[in-house]
């Protein structure tokens, strides 16, 4: 794993993690005070404002760094940051404890759209460059130095383990006797919500690596992956859509937030899960093959490269049915990886048109 990417995830997840497991606060609010129930505490805004203050003194020793799209890269950092931000600090968190709906916003902030902004700025030299020279020295070169800790990071990066720690985060915390008993319990709710987040910085970091190689993380593999995810999130949010009895009785079985019904507040929630999420991973799919043709033509460039060699003039490519020959093998696996996905997502469409069929 690179280093800028282990201190990454290192510095995020030790300061912004610590800070999201504190009470919803929800307990007195009503419909009247519900939008302007703004907390704007020490421990949450105040961590922010220091990674913030971090990465902008960073982006501010590096802005004469030749690296390409330096502003988007900042736009998304800093448009991650804000949503770990507002998922936290706005009434999306108090409404959190009264409605399964703005929970479930709550955790697509944290565990989905907050690590993949966050991953895709690549954040880790600025991080690095934003700190004090003493704190540099005295902590981030031994973490670079410390083999365990980054072969853990490298561990936990790897497409199955990232992949199946993503799906628990999903599922583990919407099995209702667990959801209930984390909204009621402080400790168990920070739990919660640090695992998301950390789940999901790993998970991105994984599909998101610059490395693809023989001995890393194959292109082919995180689209295979990504699909899968899709699944799992039509999955289990179709279940939750299409229940007709409500399950989360932590919010109160009788009327919740907004006078809305707890089957109505269940049933959006439930969209939350299949649709927006499934739509983050459809973009990561987009992403991830554009990646994939770069590093394939980067590759076969680096390949075919004329060298003067008699042998490199043997393998390049004169004609076009030669070159032809010489792509067919990466844009077979590309078709490939499509063409399963595809087919399941197909697949499920088709049976929970089976399960609405027969349910109405």
């Amino acid at each position: 794993m690179p280093p800028k990417l282990s201190i990454c995830l290192y510095t995020i997840a030790l300061a912004l993690m610590p800070v999201t497991g504190f009470a919803h606060g929800g307990e007195a609010l009503s419909a009247q005070s519900a939008w302007q129930a703004w907390s704007l505490t020490p421990e949450v805004s105040g961590m922010v404002a220091l990674v913030l203050l971090v990465y902008l003194r960073g982006a501010w020793r590096r802005r004469k760094s030749p690296a390409k799209g330096q502003m988007r890269r900042h736009i998304f950092f800093l448009a991650g940051v804000l949503t770990i931000f507002l998922s936290l600090q706005s009434p999306i968190d108090p409404m959190g404890e009264r409605l399964f709906l703005a929970h479930q916003i709550q955790h697509f902030l944290l565990r989905m759209l907050a690590p993949m902004l966050i991953i895709l700025a690549y954040p880790g030299g600025t991080l690095i460059a934003g700190l004090p020279p003493r704190l540099r020295k005295s902590v981030v070169a031994p973490l670079l130095a410390n083999g365990r800790l980054s072969g853990l990071i490298a561990a936990l990066t790897r497409p199955w383990t990232a992949f199946v720690l993503f799906l628990l985060s999903l599922y583990l915390w919407q099995i209702p006797s667990v959801h209930d008993a984390a909204l009621q319990n402080t400790a168990l709710h920070y739990v919660m919500h640090a695992t998301m987040l950390a789940a999901g910085l790993l998970f991105f970091a994984m599909v998101f690596s610059r490395r693809d190689s023989a001995a890393h993380q194959r292109h082919g593999l995180r689209v295979a992956l990504l699909s899968v995810t899709i699944i799992s999130n039509i999955f289990l949010g179709a279940l939750t859509t299409l229940k007709t009895v409500a399950l989360y009785t932590a919010y109160g079985m009788d009327q919740r937030l907004f006078g809305i019904s707890p089957l109505a507040d269940e049933t959006g929630g439930g969209f939350v899960i299949w649709v927006p999420s499934s739509m983050m991973i459809i973009i990561a799919i987009v992403l991830t093959i554009n990646r994939w043709n770069a590093a394939e033509e980067r590759r076969l460039a680096r390949r075919y490269e004329w060298t003067g060699s008699n042998t490199a003039a043997l393998e390049f490519p004169e004609t076009a049915a030669e070159l032809r020959i010489k792509v067919a093998r990466p844009n077979r696996q590309i078709a490939q990886s499509l063409g399963i996905g595809t087919l399941a997502l197909f697949m499920l469409v088709m049976l929970m048109a089976i399960q609405i069929t027969h349910q109405y």
